[in-house]
Parts: structure tokens; C-alpha cells; sequence
């Protein structure tokens, strides 16, 4: 079956669904969803069937999800939905990178976490010191064989594309995981899909709070994205806590959120808050719906 792409998007273009009240008519706009859904899948073919093909489900779950959330603040739905799928493809292709690199390799949490933490605090230390000397030490130290080691160092750097990371606990995640915690990669839709583009927008709207808000926000943001900020990056963006950065690069232990409060004079509560409020605003930046 041949795919018209153009068919499609004029389809997707001329759709009344987001005419509708999804309340008060209710059956007309299921109906009009459901062939949204269908316009989008075939669309996502006729731009490439072989390489989209197989991922029918996973096209059904982010075109229903887009449906779910677009608003007309948003901009043009086609653009919006190739946003999300642009990201839920990338994480697809991650974990199959993930899955086949690293197949077989069973390892704890611990040891993710003490290999990804050793190295980099070694490589603080001592720059010059070689990978295979520094695998064969944490090897000995750690009892367990050298090779996975070598694995686990792989696991802890691979980077899968721009705007993704593989974690310490060697799981694929956007830089908004590290911002709010817990955020889903379906719930990620947005359309500034670069590192540098959000730290940007983290810093301008870093820029627009009180004086008296930056110390706190600036430490708690860097708390949270310190491992994934360069040493160039770190210089270039004034949210940027040289305080926290430098415990992190020396030390490797980061302040908890209770002693940031102590810090400053606060309870906890008030930190969360100032830190909820910081990103509902980020949020409207980039116009992200899924930070809580």
C-alpha cells in the first residue's frame, strides 16, 4: 500500500477535533480522535514505512496522548505531535542501543552507582590516569572481574542523543528527569529538544527571579543537573552554583535538601515550594507539560 504524505498532513490540517468540546460532544470528538490517530500513524508512513513500520503501538500511545494534551496555544498540531514523536523514537532506538550493548550483563545497583561515582571522582583527581588502570583497581577493590567494570564504565557514559542521558542507575532519561524527578518520556513533549537550548531557558528564567531567590534556586538546580553539566557549561549560565559545583567535582557528595534549608534559614517545605514555583515558570517557558 502506497502512503500520500501530503494526503495526510492536509488531512491532520483540516481535522475539526480540536473544533470540538470534548465535554459536551463527547461522542463526535472520540470519533474525529480515532481518525486522527489513523491520520498521524499513516502520515509516520508515508514519511518511512520501513523505518516506522513496526512501531504501530507505540505511534497509537504518543498521537493519543498529543490529542490528550495539545491546546491551540501550543502552535500547529502536526509540528507539535513530530515534536513528540521525534523524542519517544529516540528513547525507542536508546533502549534497543542499551539492550543490545549491554545484553547478558547482570549487575546491582550499587555496583551502577559506585563504577559511575569512582570514575568520575577519579578522573577529577588524577586526569592522567589511564582507563585500564583505573578498571583494574576498581575491579580489586570492588571483587568483582575487570570486564564488568569495563561494562559498567560504558553503561555509566553512553550518550543515546542530544537531549538524553543514560543515568547512574543505567536507565535512559531527558534532562527533565533530572529537574523534577519523575517525569515520563510521553509526558515530555515539548519542542526545544537541546541540552543547551533548556539550560538557556533555565537561565532566563533564573534571570527574571528576585535577588533574594537566586542563592537557594541556584543551588537546588545545580544540585539536581551537576552531573550533566560540562566545565564549560558550568561558567556559562548564571544559575550555576560554583559552591555546589566545586563539592561535586572535589568531593562527589552533594548537599541534601535539609541542610540547603538550614543553609538559608528555611524548613524544607519552603525550599520544595521555592523550587515548584521556579519550575512552573520554566514550564511555561518552554511551554512542557509534564513537570509537576
Amino acid at each position: 500500500m502506497q502512503y500520500d504524505k501530503k494526503k495526510y498532513e492536509r488531512q491532520i490540517k483540516e481535522s475539526r477535533l480540536f473544533e470540538l468540546d470534548r465535554e459536551t460532544q463527547y461522542t463526535a470528538f472520540k470519533r474525529e480522535a480515532y481518525k486522527m490517530v489513523e491520520y498521524l500513524y499513516c502520515y509516520l508512513l508515508a514519511v518511512n514505512k520501513q523505518k516506522y513500520e513496526e512501531y504501530g503501538c507505540e505511534i497509537t500511545k504518543i498521537a493519543t496522548l498529543c490529542i490528550n494534551n495539545f491546546r491551540r496555544d501550543k502552535g500547529d498540531f502536526l509540528h507539535y505531535f513530530n515534536a513528540a514523536w521525534k523524542l519517544e523514537y529516540q528513547h525507542i532506538m536508546g533502549n534497543q542501543t542499551h539492550i543490545e550493548r549491554f545484553h547478558g550483563l547482570k549487575v546491582t545497583e550499587e555496583e551502577k552507582r559506585a563504577v559511575s561515582k569512582y570514575i568520575r571522582l577519579a578522573t577529577n583527581i588524577d586526569a592522567g590516569i589511564s582507563d585500564e588502570t583505573l578498571y583494574l583497581k576498581l575491579a580489586a577493590a570492588m571483587e568483582i572481574p575487570v570486564e564488568k567494570v569495563r561494562k559498567l564504565a560504558q553503561m555509566a557514559i553512553v550518550q543515546i542523543s542530544s537531549d538524553t542521558y543514560v543515568n547512574e542507575a543505567g536507565e535512559i532519561r531527558i534532562i527533565w528527569d533530572q529537574l523534577a524527578g519523575n517525569i515520563s518520556a510521553e509526558a515530555s513533549i515539548y519542542e526545544k529538544e537541546t541540552i543547551k537550548e533548556i539550560l538557556f531557558a533555565i537561565n532566563q528564567v533564573f534571570q527574571g527571579l528576585q535577588q533574594r531567590q537566586k542563592p537557594i534556586i541556584s543551588d537546588m538546580i545545580t544540585i539536581k543537573l551537576c552531573d550533566q553539566l560540562s566545565e564549560t557549561q558550568s561558567s556559562q549560565y548564571s544559575f550555576v552554583s560554583k559552591e555546589i559545583m566545586d563539592a561535586w567535582t572535589t568531593t562527589g557528595v552533594l548537599p541534601t535538601q535539609r541542610e540547603i534549608a538550614k543553609k538559608y534559614g528555611r524548613d524544607e517545605a519552603s525550599i520544595s515550594r521555592s523550587v515548584k514555583d521556579f519550575l512552573n515558570k520554566l514550564r511555561k517557558e518552554v511551554r512542557l507539560d509534564g513537570i509537576k
